[in-house]
């Protein structure tokens, strides 16, 4: 389904706007702001409406759910709600809707990365909630190897290590999946880098030379989250 202008700039009202920070902010579970809270959390309720209106005359279109999903998980990250618990649950659920509506829709009706995005957002969501029973648990039911490529298991091997901070681990894996990312892939060149430059900054505190462009609040942001003892001196 195609977002008009409108909704594309309300989703991205509703991010951090740095491709680093949401990083961040899925690895190490800081509920980083971004803009007016009031008025995000006003956004994200009347986007809740228009989507749950616009899917009761459009029950079997899965994008409905997906982006209801979204929304729901980006109150929990955001902390637009003060019960990010069931936030996720609901996410949780309206993902696994439209995991199911996809696999209802006639073959070659959609692309592969149509089909995998409610997947992918369910193992991000437990990676989120830090539930590595229930991310293999999603992964099974979701195919696993079958159904996921090498990117994808690539990609969240790499965010767990960190997650762990096993960073000499995920610096390893990096080094050793070098190659594999691809434009289209759930590993892309941009993901690795980002992963890549959390690694190296971990390892190498700051000062570290990184391979991305970051603005002076987004660096901060990153010495900030992996040396606490520091920022507090």
């Amino acid at each position: 389904m195609y977002l008009p202008h409108e909704l594309r700039q309300d989703f991205h009202y509703l991010s951090l706007r740095s491709s680093l920070l949401e990083e961040i902010s899925l690895l190490y579970g800081r509920p980083l702001a971004a803009g007016d809270r009031i008025g995000q959390i006003c956004r994200c309720r009347r986007l809740v409406r228009d989507f749950l209106a616009a899917w009761q005359l459009q029950p079997d279109q899965p994008e409905y759910p997906y982006l209801l999903g979204v929304l729901l998980e980006r109150a929990g990250q955001l902390a637009l709600t003060d019960q990010p618990g069931r936030a996720y649950d609901q996410a949780e659920q309206y993902y696994d809707r439209a995991r199911k509506l996809l696999q209802r829709q006639p073959p070659g009706s959609y692309s592969r990365q149509q089909y995998l995005r409610p997947l992918l957002a369910l193992l991000r969501l437990s990676l989120r909630r830090r539930q590595e029973e229930r991310f293999y648990a999603w992964w099974d039911h979701c195919g696993g190897l079958r159904r996921f490529h090498r990117d994808v298991q690539a990609l969240f091997q790499v965010r767990w290590l960190i997650v762990k901070e096993d960073y000499d681990r995920a610096a390893f894996q990096l080094r050793d999946l070098h190659g594999l990312a691809g434009r289209k892939n759930a590993f892309s060149p941009a993901r690795a880098r980002i992963l890549s430059d959390i690694v190296t900054a971990a390892l190498h505190g700051p000062g570290a030379a990184l391979k991305g462009t970051y603005g002076p609040y987004v660096r901060q942001v990153l010495w900030d989250v992996l040396f606490p003892e520091k920022r507090d001196k």
